[in-house]
């Protein structure tokens, strides 16, 4: 029987009917010039991240700069001394062409010059030197298909350089020097953290604020003037921020990123507790969305556990920093004084004006935040200097070394919450050892208080643990035997009626006033919890100064919720925006157009929030009007169309609209 041969080329039909699939067709190998460039925008695209990318640019383009003007000044002074032959050794042409394409001779010579400048002369920090390096290392590293990277050679017959000229040893030299000048400035290691804001700096913020603004203030919404107001949103929303920067270790400028679509309000836990929380979606947290291989959230199967999505639950343990509780009770002024409900893109932490005004679709700056912070952790007498990291590193140690004992968090939570990654070993370790382990060294090895008769001995176990877990010792317990018979003795005597009785005071309350005060009793806290809970007397006296000048201070009318006026800008097209404010409004805002405001809008308590602004987009409105609203003719007419302020001093000298004093 002969053998038939199976055809290669079709594939035999499948035996129940079933229709043939189609092989997918084979793609055409590309050609070696398409290969070539497509590898390099994939190198360049993903070998660093976008961030990294746009730095190393930048520094890139400021050195050639200053290469141009170094050269440009050579060859006047060469026009200018015709026998003036490069006194210094080197070639201007080639000097010239240091820093672009292959390098030269003068390449190093030319780095080593535009380090010294921003470092030396213009007084910049080893981050700018260490910037520059890297730049530089990374373009000539991958230039010609890396024909310029490793080690560094020079041949000084011919001029022919081999390796990576960022690498050469007089530019590792000035490295070293610029990290030394550094150092001796006082911007140790130790030092160039952030300074960490303890459990007990926030406990005295917080209770400093209450005083300034209790609770039941902030809950009852807006006050009846004007200075309460500002008053009472600057200390709803730092109170908010605290909290929230503490519970989620955030840097400062990340937080004032959050927006309301960030944040999934009435949530519940798992059964049988179901306890609320409040999710939130952090996605402007430094480095994840730039970091290559971050594949976004995942969910599971009743909340989102992905590394940057938190569930805030509250902690009544701690309610200085219970995020829970403030940005609940932020939120519940801050849209009462917007007067709508929150949009997706609103945020959470607003630009406030000085006037009290709030912008929900700006951002607050974090240096305005650090300047509030400031102001408020002198008033409650913590006497520092917080930076945009301090929340971020005082929330971390709070929970790895001094939360109550059972409560610390393991290393895996602490990198798992704090977002740094698994993969990136080193950089996790560095990090972690900075924000973490130094402090509790420093801790463990300090004796500064070995004269404290009831010191703890921290070097013994993890933050003085087996102090806390020791039974009290007999002379301990005769010690607060005798200080409750002194409290019970002290106390007034009772009337021995029935009726008085019922009314009378309660004896063991002289005792529990005492109880706190002995300090000879070990108890099972941890060296953090023993924080000051009350203000000194100088700071007693400030609140109470405060209060009166407050009091004496004339009220002001309430503001009207929800009036605003957006900015336009500050670039070429602002006064066609302020014409459109004033003809169309913005509907994106809720801005209805400024010509159909009612009077009461920009008069009378709103003069002072909302005039000016009024007054300036009406007199730019009417000229554009009188020109026969034609923009080109407006713009040439006013050459200073691209400056608000130069366009309205403009227009007022041009119409004789002078402007009055302020009284």
């Amino acid at each position: 029987m002969p053998v038939t041969k199976k055809s290669t080329t079709a594939a035999a039909a499948p035996s129940d009917g079933s229709p043939k699939k189609k092989r997918a067709k084979k793609k055409e190998t590309a050609e070696l010039d398409t290969l070539q460039s497509k590898k390099d925008a994939l190198h360049k695209e993903f070998s660093k991240s976008q961030k990294t990318r746009k730095a190393y640019d930048g520094y890139l383009a400021r050195a050639r700069a200053f290469v141009k003007d170094i050269t440009k000044e050579r060859r006047l002074k060469e026009a200018k001394t015709p026998g003036w032959q490069n006194e210094d050794g080197l070639d201007t042409d080639l000097l010239e062409k240091a820093l672009e394409g292959p390098p030269n001779k003068h390449s190093a010579a030319a780095l080593e010059l535009f380090i010294t400048q921003k470092c030396v002369v213009e007084g910049c920090k080893k981050s700018t030197a260490d910037g520059i390096h890297g730049a530089f290392a990374d373009y000539w590293d991958n230039l010609g298909k890396g024909k310029y990277a490793g080690a560094y050679k020079l041949e000084e017959e011919t001029g022919k350089v081999t390796g990576c000229p960022a690498r050469a040893p007089e530019i590792e030299a000035l490295m070293k020097c610029v990290k030394t000048k550094t150092l001796v400035k006082g911007e140790a290691a130790t030092r160039r953290h952030a300074e960490a804001m303890a459990i007990e700096d926030i406990r005295k913020i917080v209770d400093w604020s209450k005083q300034q603004c209790s609770s039941k203030e902030l809950a009852a919404g807006s006050p009846a003037d004007r200075s309460a107001l500002v008053r009472v949103q600057k200390h709803g929303f730092m109170r908010a921020f605290l909290a929230s920067g503490y519970c989620l270790w955030t840097r400062n400028f990340e937080l004032c990123q959050l927006q309301e679509r960030d944040l999934t309000l009435d949530q519940r836990g798992p059964a049988p507790h179901c306890l609320p929380y409040i999710g939130i979606f952090l996605d402007n947290r430094k480095g994840w969305q730039s970091k290559q291989g971050w594949d976004g959230p995942l969910s599971s199967a009743y909340s989102v556990v992905s590394r940057n999505h938190y569930n805030i639950y509250e902690q009544p343990d701690t309610p200085e920093i219970c995020m829970y509780t403030h940005l609940l009770a932020w939120r519940k002024l801050y849209q009462e004084r917007i007067n709508r409900p929150f949009e997706p893109d609103d945020y959470i932490f607003p630009y406030i004006s000085p006037n009290g005004t709030i912008h929900p679709k700006k951002p607050m700056s974090h240096d305005l935040v650090q300047e509030q912070m400031n102001e408020l952790a002198s008033g409650a007498g913590v006497n520092k200097i917080f930076t945009t990291h301090c929340l971020r590193r005082g929330g971390s140690q709070y929970r790895f070394m001094f939360a109550p004992i059972g409560k610390r968090w393991s290393l895996s939570i602490i990198r798992w919450w704090g977002g740094w990654a698994e993969g990136e070993q080193v950089r996790v370790v560095d990090t972690l050892m900075r924000y973490l382990l130094d402090s509790l060294q420093s801790y463990e090895s300090g004796h500064g208080d070995n004269l404290n008769p009831h010191r703890w001995e921290l070097d013994k176990s993890f933050m003085g643990e087996n102090d806390a877990l020791k039974p009290a010792t007999s002379a301990e317990l005769r010690t607060l035997t005798s200080k409750l018979m002194t409290a019970i003795s002290s106390s007034p005597p009772q009337p021995q009626h029935d009726c008085a009785r019922s009314h009378a005071p309660n004896p063991l309350s002289s005792i529990s006033n005492a109880v706190p005060q002995l300090t000879t009793i070990r108890t099972a806290a941890s060296p953090s919890q023993v924080a000051a809970s009350h203000l000194t007397s100088g700071q007693a006296t400030t609140t109470s100064e405060l209060s009166t000048n407050e009091a004496r201070g004339t009220s002001s009318p309430l503001p009207l919720a929800g009036i605003v006026i957006p900015s336009v800008g500050k670039d070429h097209m602002s006064w066609r925006r302020a014409v459109d404010q004033w003809e169309v409004g913005d509907p994106a805002v809720h801005l209805v157009p400024l010509k159909d405001w009612p009077r009461e809008h920009y008069t009378g308590c709103m003069r002072t929030m909302t005039g000016s602004t009024y007054a300036q987009r009406k007199l730019i409105a009417m000229e554009f009007q009188r020109l026969g609203r034609d923009n080109a003719v407006f713009m040439a007419e006013y050459p200073e169309y691209s400056n608000i302020t130069k366009l309205l001093k403009a227009i007022r000298q041009k119409t004789g609209r002078t402007r009055r004093a302020r009284t």
